[in-house]
């Protein structure tokens, strides 16, 4: 592991003040080395053993042995950490320590935050977003020194610790994201790139949705798209089925992450659930879900018309029956008062 620690001034890069200097804490052992570019620009290279998971490297400055500030680097190994954010997306990284390269894992329609691991300005005035898709040899900026494109600006911006947020995620957002920071319009790159590579999980039925009914196949498609290629998955990666068990059910594989299912609906599969779930070595990463839901069921009960003209033949019966009693029956009487003049009176309470 090598970490570069520098100051950063007006005089410029790395250059420091007379009696000032930059050190590493901890730097001892048989695998460390210490160079100096200038007092104020410094290289740790260090080969990591078990005990240095977790571990802090600071690089403090300080003024004729008095220190003024100080920083942080962690190593966290990737094999032994796995993250997860609130919106369920994965994060894993591949061998080596925090600030590598990320494999994040989304589903189509979910929101997704990337990591810059790189980060210079909490103001994300010095970075710069990448993207290369279905590993082309061609890059879209995304973002410049803190600003999303013009064109770009309706699913991103900016998080928090300049981490790119991408919303409504889509088959075509899979591929490779890359953090890098400027600390000029025109100067060049300040250190290293912090990549990103997003895989997306996506699930459809080949077969219409206005279609499915009992004794009718459904067949559903469920793919790994990543910066690799479609349906392209690492060791030890795989797509499964969950339901798939029936004497209908026929589940195919073209890849490990492009798999197929096949199935003959019965009545009990309207609004039923098909899984669709990425796992590694055994254990989930994601899934997504397809609902089967049948076209023009309705829940109301059905008469037979038989029965709906003798009910409507009665109730016009009954109407006859009370239309013709109602003629025949002789008025009745008014009560005595009911020949008096009745009035109503208006006082004026007040004017």
């Amino acid at each position: 592991m090598t970490l570069r620690c520098s100051l950063l001034t007006y005089t410029g890069h790395g250059t420091c003040w007379s009696g000032f200097s930059l050190s590493w804490d901890p730097k001892t052992g048989t695998n460390a080395q210490d160079t100096q570019d200038s007092s104020c620009d410094i290289t740790l290279t260090v080969t990591l053993q078990k005990k240095d998971n977790n571990r802090k490297w600071t690089c403090t400055l300080t003024e004729k042995e008095n220190m003024k500030i100080s920083i942080d680097f962690t190593s966290t190994f990737s094999d032994i950490e796995e993250k997860t954010t609130d919106s369920d997306d994965v994060i894993s990284t591949v061998p080596g320590v925090s600030g590598e390269t990320l494999s994040m894992f989304s589903r189509v329609g979910d929101d997704v935050s990337l990591p810059c691991n790189n980060v210079i300005y909490p103001n994300c005035s010095s970075t710069v977003w990448i993207y290369n898709r279905d590993g082309s040899t061609g890059t879209i900026e995304v973002v410049t020194l803190g600003k999303i494109k013009v064109d770009q600006t309706e699913r991103l911006s900016l998080g928090s610790n300049c981490s790119l947020h991408v919303s409504d995620v889509r088959a075509e957002d899979a591929g490779l994201y890359i953090c890098q920071q400027y600390l000029t319009k025109t100067g060049p790159q300040h250190g290293g790139d912090a990549p990103v590579d997003l895989s997306v999980l996506t699930i459809s039925s080949t077969t219409p949705v206005t279609d499915l009914k009992p004794n009718v196949n459904m067949t559903l498609q469920c793919s790994l798209l990543t910066y690799t290629g479609h349906g392209t998955c690492w060791s030890g990666f795989s797509l499964s089925w969950d339901p798939k068990t029936g004497t209908n059910a026929q589940d195919t594989q073209d890849s490990s992450c492009d798999i197929t299912l096949t199935v003959t609906l019965q009545k009990k599969d309207n609004n039923r659930k098909w899984t669709c779930t990425l796992t590694e070595k055994g254990n989930m990463k994601i899934s997504i879900d397809f609902t089967s839901t049948f076209s023009g069921t309705s829940n109301a009960v059905k008469l037979p018309i038989s029965r709906i003209m003798l009910f409507v033949t009665l109730t016009i019966m009954a109407a006859i029956v009370t239309i013709h009693t109602r003629r025949i029956r002789p008025p009745k009487a008014l009560p005595p008062q009911a020949d008096e003049a009745s009035g109503i009176e208006i006082h004026v309470l007040e004017e």
